[in-house]
């Protein structure tokens, strides 16, 4: 796979943020047209392509007052969680967020209404027919529950949206939709997904010092895989201190917090998750197939090399110089900024150069979803397709900036790279809860390179509920 090392318009979008912010609302403002193998950025009064054609202002909603309900309001794990900070306060990151939700309402003239909760409020508002709210939250852990008990509108029956659209995140509607129908999903008004996102940071220093190749082409020309990624992680291994034991006081290729985080970051990077979409769009379990035994083993002889370490935060070893490499959330970014640590970011590795796509694993951010209860579907999608586009042209940008401590314009790499990991974001599809998927991360924690006996145990009992959430939804 060749990736496209375009200079694109973006870059000078996200150095003009360190000073001022972006006013949108021309329907000529540049918007980026993207891919998971590239990134350019077109003018929409230039191409006829109607993905990247911004939506119409319209009085027809004027007066009127759009709720948001901000299910992850008073998470910690992400970079900002506010969805309409009360002001401007300097920070290119926040305030991004604020101009566009001015933009939305000046272009429709309406006001936005933000309300922060939790998942428990959600259900109680629903269940008492209460229209609450026309968009709100909830986390991939706990948004089939709603799911389940028809608290959520399918996208595809609310009107004024298009999914299709580049400020839409089309990977989610993959891979998150199952019997034609998609009740949770993702575009750029959050960043909840990017900020969960897990990726690699490397240390560029360390990287020229071992006179690695250029890691980024590597990316671009596709040969960024498994095999590079271990060979490269052994040759950082150094017992620093020559006591002959390896612990905290050493370096190391690769490190990160755990089994189950690194385990599912490699698995998803390889294309290979424990539940994918088969080309009807019906879930299954891929852990029964041939290819995920020899996924899983292949993880396994990484993790059992000698050039990994587990921490609780793997930023500080890069930090330190003790890692080539990180894998951590995107969200974890900000953390660099109080250090001289040079750093890159990466996309997780393919499998091996025959597969086609990076794909980085986002396992429990906050989607969007509209509750039943919701009383005006064309005024709540309306808005909703408006403050994307206001979104994509305005928050993506700052969000990149913040993620390279406002260094893009002298950063092109990890720009074009950042876009490539934001357009190649995977989600795991919690459609029968996590006790199964936990099961086979025990045993990869185990070192049980033998899955056959534990995975027999549990087939009929998962695909027997997986056919019956299935079947609730049949058309």
């Amino acid at each position: 796979m060749q990736i496209m090392n375009k200079r694109i318009v973006l870059l000078a979008i996200c150095a003009a943020f360190t000073t001022s912010l972006i006013s949108c609302g021309d329907s000529n403002e540049p918007v980026t047209t993207n891919n998971n193998s590239g990134v350019e950025t077109v003018s929409s009064a230039e191409t006829a392509d109607p993905t990247t054609t911004p939506p119409e202002a319209t009085d027809k909603y004027a007066g009127r007052t759009y709720r948001i309900f901000n299910g992850f309001g008073l998470e910690t794990k992400y970079i900002e969680p506010n969805i309409y900070p009360e002001e401007m306060t300097g920070d290119v990151y926040s305030d991004s967020l604020y101009q566009r939700c001015m933009d939305t309402e000046d272009r429709l003239g309406i006001t936005i209404e933000v309300t922060d909760g939790t998942l428990s409020q959600i259900k109680t508002s629903v269940a008492a027919a209460d229209d609450f709210a026309d968009l709100t939250f909830a986390d991939l852990s706990n948004v089939m529950s709603l799911v389940l008990e028809n608290y959520c509108i399918d996208f595809y029956e609310i009107p004024n949206i298009s999914l299709d659209k580049v400020w839409w995140d089309q990977n989610a509607e993959e891979k998150l939709s199952f019997e034609g129908k998609l009740f949770y999903t993702f575009n750029d008004s959050i960043t909840t997904q990017t900020d969960n996102c897990r990726t690699i940071y490397f240390n560029k220093e360390m990287a020229d010092d071992l006179q690695l190749p250029d890691l980024y082409d590597m990316v671009r020309n596709g040969t960024w895989t498994f095999d590079k990624l271990e060979e490269y992680a052994l040759m950082a291994v150094s017992d620093l201190n020559g006591d002959t034991r390896f612990d905290g006081n050493d370096r190391y290729g690769i490190v990160n917090w755990g089994v189950t985080g690194l385990g599912e970051a490699l698995l998803t990077g390889a294309d290979c998750e424990i539940v994918m979409q088969g080309d009807d769009g019906v879930p299954y379990f891929n852990c029964f197939t041939e290819r995920f035994n020899t996924v899983y083993t292949r993880i396994l002889d990484i993790m059992n090399n000698g050039n990994l370490f587990y921490v609780g935060n793997a930023v500080n070893m890069l930090k330190s110089g003790q890692a080539l490499f990180i894998v951590d959330s995107l969200g974890s970014a900000p953390n660099l900024r109080d250090t001289d640590v040079d750093f890159g970011i990466l996309p997780i590795p393919k499998y091996d150069e025959e597969q086609e796509s990076y794909w980085n694993v986002s396992p429990n951010p906050h989607a969007m979803l509209v509750p039943v209860t919701c009383s005006d579907l064309d005024f709540a999608g309306a808005v909703m397709e408006e403050m994307a586009y206001q979104s994509h042209i305005t928050v993506l940008p700052a969000y990149y900036d913040n993620m390279l401590k406002g260094k893009v314009a002298r950063d092109e790499d990890s720009l074009e790279m950042l876009d490539l990991i934001h357009n190649s974001v995977s989600y795991v599809i919690k459609i029968i809860g996590v006790e199964f998927s936990d099961a086979i991360y025990t045993e990869m924690a185990n070192d049980n390179y033998d899955l056959s006996s534990m995975l027999a145990s549990w087939q009929e009992s998962v695909e027997t509920q997986l056919d019956e959430v299935l079947s609730q939804f049949k058309n």
